[in-house]
């Protein structure tokens, strides 16, 4: 797919989509929604790449979608498309096998504030401002919003956030868990990206099926999590590559090379 909304840039094992209508604020479309699960697909399946970065162009993160598509299904006309359901876009990013970050540059509502959710971590920029603002258009919470937002604030803070629709500034994110990171705006992409080279140089194989586990848990009781864990993640995990360099780094007292530059 030639991308026309977004951009999907490499460095390395670092991989940067970035949201790419910083006229409209990087408002979402249709368009804009399937070059991202695209992407998403193509990141997720591309060994090279060991981590995703997700921002936005200019000043904003995300302005939510498009109001002018809604405009025009009021009018009769297609009105805003997102795939949802296995295989849409939010099961597509759930999924990918790799550390995910959203990098929060700027505002971020509506699918800005949810799409996050369904990344690993979340980072701000110490402008940024965050708002789940769905009852402005007579709208609940979507993008699998009501399942994650309560599982990362708990459910009094989800619940206020979402019935309010009220604006949170970056160290009010913070403070709920929404971001786990607040970076000074100056030097924002080069603090995100040292984060996410750490965890794309780092191992790739052990930090995605960290990633299953948690997943599993969020419906798991606890003696299914601990009989995954020692029936069939780690005994998979002591049969690769990383788990033999990690126990020869640690016997030689040196740093491991999960990956070459």
């Amino acid at each position: 797919m030639t991308y026309e909304q977004i951009l999907y840039e490499q460095e390395g094992r670092v991989l940067t989509v970035t949201l790419n209508r910083p006229e409209s604020l990087n408002a979402t479309t249709g368009v804009m929604n399937a070059e991202l699960q695209d992407a998403f697909t193509r990141a997720g399946a591309d060994a090279s790449v060991g981590c995703v970065v997700i921002t936005g162009a200019g000043r904003a993160f995300c302005a939510g979608a498009d109001v002018k598509a809604f405009q025009s299904g009021l009018q009769g006309g297609e009105g805003y498309r997102a795939e949802w359901g296995e295989g849409g876009r939010l099961d597509t990013l759930w999924k990918i096998p790799k550390p995910v970050i959203a990098a929060i540059n700027g505002v971020a509502v509506g699918v800005g504030a949810t799409m996050p959710l369904a990344c690993d971590l979340r980072v701000a920029a110490e402008t940024a401002r965050i708002g789940f603002i769905f009852r402005r258009l007579g709208l609940a919470p979507e993008f699998g919003s009501t399942f994650l937002l309560l599982r990362i604030v708990g459910l009094p803070h989800a619940v206020e956030l979402c019935m309010t629709g009220r604006m949170v500034d970056a160290a009010e994110a913070l403070r709920l868990g929404l971001v786990t990171h607040i970076f000074p705006r100056a030097a924002f992409m080069d603090e995100v990206r040292a984060l996410a080279r750490d965890l794309a140089y780092g191992p790739t194989a052990a930090l995605a099926t960290a990633k299953e586990g948690f997943h599993r848990g969020l419906t798991s009781t606890l003696a299914e999590a601990e009989a995954w864990e020692y029936g069939t993640a780690n005994p998979a995990l002591r049969a690769g590559s990383e788990y033999r360099e990690g126990v020869t780094a640690a016997a030689e007292k040196r740093a491991p090379v999960f990956h070459g530059e």
